[in-house]
């Protein structure tokens, strides 16, 4: 009796900040600017990293819970200064070196591509950067009601893609984009390019651990082999997709 092989590979869902967009600085700088404003001392560059790795905003983290007023103070922040946040996030963030043509070789290879990212907003250096077009989905934190590590926004980009989690790839920087992967059936490649380390993402469950987003073409290339109308069929190598 003949045995199913495995299921090709025809998908491939992408995180935006730190895996495609270099814009983990602009959020240090954000916490920074909110932290002034409360006039706190500025956090560590390395301890904002590990808050968004591990998804605490600023203020649940860094900002005093005996705060004067807190409450009245986050809403005031949220008001002046969110929309203007909003806009510079659209205007100044530039993608990270060689991320823009990966996105453009995994879509000409035929691949079904999702952006699925926990940031919100119409994102215009997509249309910039001439992306966007790559994108059959785009999930976004306006389109969810739980972000990551909540598998929602996976299971939405799989249903608008029109692909099961057998035949998807997931790639993302932090531990949140591996939880939220897993908990929709979907492996998930780590890049080195965001807020996780490669100790955090291995213990997260991300294998293999790539430089960048730059080197997943390649990757793919080499432990995927065997072309169809329909995507690259799933071949034994020597770089399986094995929990670490």
């Amino acid at each position: 009796m003949k045995t199913k092989g495995p299921e090709p590979l025809r998908g491939v869902l992408i995180d935006l900040d730190g895996t495609i967009a270099d814009s983990i600085d602009f959020f240090y700088g954000l916490a920074c600017e909110m932290l002034l404003a409360a006039k706190c001392p500025p956090p560590e560059r390395g301890d904002v990293l590990d808050a968004i790795a591990n998804g605490l905003v600023p203020h649940e983290r860094f900002l005093p819970s005996d705060f004067p007023d807190r409450e009245e103070f986050l809403a005031r922040i949220r008001t002046e200064r969110y929309p203007e946040w909003i806009r510079r996030y659209g205007e100044e963030i530039e993608p990270l070196c060689g991320a823009l043509e990966a996105v453009e070789a995994l879509h000409r290879r035929g691949f079904r591509l999702a952006l699925v990212t926990s940031s919100s907003g119409p994102l215009p250096f997509l249309d910039r950067w001439g992306i966007r077009k790559c994108f059959s989905a785009i999930v976004g934190r306006d389109h969810v009601r739980r972000i990551k590590p909540d598998p929602e926004a996976v299971v939405l980009a799989l249903d608008r893609l029109g692909l099961v989690a057998a035949e998807t790839l997931n790639v993302g920087d932090t531990p949140l984009d591996v939880r939220a992967a897993d908990g929709a059936g979907v492996r998930t490649v780590g890049v080195l390019t965001g807020a996780g380390s490669e100790e955090q993402l291995r213990l997260a469950g991300a294998s293999p651990i790539l430089r960048s987003l730059a080197e997943l073409p390649d990757f793919i290339e080499r432990s995927f082999s065997g072309r169809s109308d329909e995507g690259c069929d799933v071949r034994p190598s020597e770089q399986r997709f094995t929990r670490s």
